[in-house]
């Protein structure tokens, strides 16, 4: 048996899965707790933390379905839409609920207050360059989105704008997983 025809395997595909779905319950659960997390604040945490947790899942996710597109293999469109589709949806939501959570951490007594008051450099340059950052993702996935959506399954036959997408992306996601550590940074310095 070739190396080929073991990594494509049944086997190897319900063991993969399951690795997948046993880190995304986890991460979830582990996110989720904020909505139990003795505070004021914690329905806005948990849905902010929820929401970029699954952004951050199909983001990655995404950067598997873009290689192929930079390298001009032939994708199912049909499907990669739809990924795209609920990344943009997704990113939307780590938006709106990180600026719901954003009025707390710039509140009377937020976090932002005890940083500056402790650790003022990592406000002044990690928070304000996430604060932009994180803004970045849902732009560039609904650009990916409205382009495959636009120029329909005959993008495949266009590999420059097959590789435009694939590179909007892995852009996309760069900023996604920035935006993301630095905020674990914050939760880990001071939680909501």
């Amino acid at each position: 048996m070739s190396a080929g025809h073991y990594i494509h395997d049944n086997f190897s595909k319900l063991v993969i899965r399951s690795q997948v779905g046993i880190a995304l319950t986890l991460l979830l659960i582990l996110t989720a707790s904020d909505f139990w997390y003795p505070s004021d604040y914690s329905l806005k945490a948990g849905v902010h933390g929820v929401s970029a947790i699954l952004a951050v899942v199909v983001g990655t996710y995404l950067t598997h379905r873009a290689i192929p597109l930079i390298k001009g293999m032939h994708v199912r469109l049909e499907s990669l839409r739809l990924w795209l589709l609920a990344a943009t949806l997704l990113n939307l939501a780590g938006a709106i609920s990180g600026n719901w959570i954003y009025m707390r951490y710039r509140g009377q007594d937020g976090p932002r207050d005890w940083i500056l008051a402790h650790v003022p450099a990592i406000h002044n340059v990690l928070m304000e360059f996430k604060e932009f950052v994180s803004l970045f993702p849902f732009p560039l996935m609904l650009l990916a989105t409205a382009t495959l959506y636009y120029y329909g399954l005959s993008i495949q036959m266009r590999r420059d704008l097959t590789r435009f997408v694939g590179i909007t992306i892995l852009v996309s996601w760069s900023f996604l997983m920035i935006g993301f550590v630095v905020g674990l940074v914050l939760a880990k310095l001071r939680f909501v």
